[in-house]
């Protein structure tokens, strides 16, 4: 222990007072206030911290969701316009079944009327004739043999008085006829005029007698 004499505060000299002073420690650095200090920055940067995170999480999460809808819709519309087509197919196979149905039912309807009113084939002679160009040029008809015996008994006054040739050829059907000059050549068999009908239908469909 130091046997230096201990000296009484108030005989120190200014100078040794304001040294001894200036090693005293005040409130504001106490190590309870230095401990305060750190905890509270500690907390205000681990407060930002979890806030950044917070907001960086719901950005995230806002980006990830606009994305899955964005999905979603992709993949609803491609549905929907799936569905959509599949509704115009069955539509569009539906009018072509109804129309086919319709031509089938045309034709048994073509077929009874020749049996029943053979005699069609003169309206529709007399309606070649007028898309010849040359209609007293010398005629060759070619028609059924059945067709030929209605057109020589209908028409015997224009066969005579025209010259026409009537040649019966059995490959061409009941109800249909060619017509033949110099310049002009008409097709009106059944099965052209049939083909035709169809065609103007969009279908491909052709006369089987």
């Amino acid at each position: 222990m130091s046997n230096s004499p201990l000296i009484p505060r108030e005989k120190l000299s200014a100078y040794q007072r304001w040294e001894l002073h200036s090693f005293d420690l005040s409130d504001d650095f106490t190590p309870s206030a230095r401990m305060a200090d750190a905890a509270a920055e500690v907390s205000a940067k681990t407060e930002s911290i979890r806030r950044s995170a917070y907001d960086a999480g719901r950005a995230e999460g806002l980006r990830e969701g606009a994305l899955k809808a964005a999905d979603d819709a992709r993949r609803l519309r491609d549905l929907f316009g799936a569905v959509t087509q599949q509704s115009r197919d069955i539509n569009q196979h539906l009018a072509d079944d109804l129309l086919q149905l319709s031509l089938e039912v045309a034709r048994q309807m073509v077929r009874r009327s020749l049996t029943v009113h053979p005699e069609t084939i003169i309206p529709l002679l007399k309606d070649a004739l007028t898309q010849l160009s040359n209609a007293t040029a010398q005629l060759t008809v070619t028609l059924h043999p059945r067709d030929a015996v209605l057109v020589r008994t209908h028409l015997a006054e224009s066969v005579e008085a025209r010259h026409w040739q009537i040649v019966e050829d059995a490959s061409v059907q009941q109800g249909g006829c060619l017509l033949q000059t110099a310049t002009s050549h008409i097709d009106a068999t059944l099965g052209t005029r049939w083909q035709r009908l169809a065609t103007k239908l969009g279908l491909a469909d052709t006369w089987l007698d």
